[in-house]
């Protein structure tokens, strides 16, 4: 994906779902398939609603407890265009205790743009 190489990373991402890993690898494969259909620069690789899909079955897994994967899922809403969704769960994830600072940070950034109405592009 950060290749660009995104008809590779979609089918990489489907094979290894398909694969049906232990559940934390599932969760970071639908989490990562996820992000890739919320914020793929190439519209033709976005899916909103499967994004949003796979991130809250990423997020059940993870029990909620991921800040990055809830992140993820307001990516996914962001993408769909519902930006108070999106909003909610930035500002979920930033709840999540011992954040990292440096994930507080982008997460903050992604919330603003949120709060301005734009999804995010990689």
């Amino acid at each position: 994906m950060h290749l660009g190489k995104y008809a590779e990373a979609s089918k990489e991402f489907n094979y290894l779902i398909s694969l049906h890993p232990r559940p934390v690898t599932l969760a970071r494969a639908l989490s990562d398939r996820a992000w890739f259909q919320a914020t793929c620069p190439d519209s033709s690789f976005r899916d909103g609603r499967q994004a949003v899909k796979d991130a809250k079955a990423a997020c059940s897994i993870m029990q909620w407890k991921d800040e990055n994967m809830i992140d993820t899922l307001a990516a996914a809403y962001a993408e769909t265009g519902d930006f108070d969704s999106a909003g909610r769960y930035a500002a979920q994830a930033l709840a999540i205790k011992g954040i990292e600072p440096v994930d507080s940070k982008r997460i903050q950034r992604h919330l603003s743009l949120f709060q301005q109405h734009q999804p995010i592009r990689l």
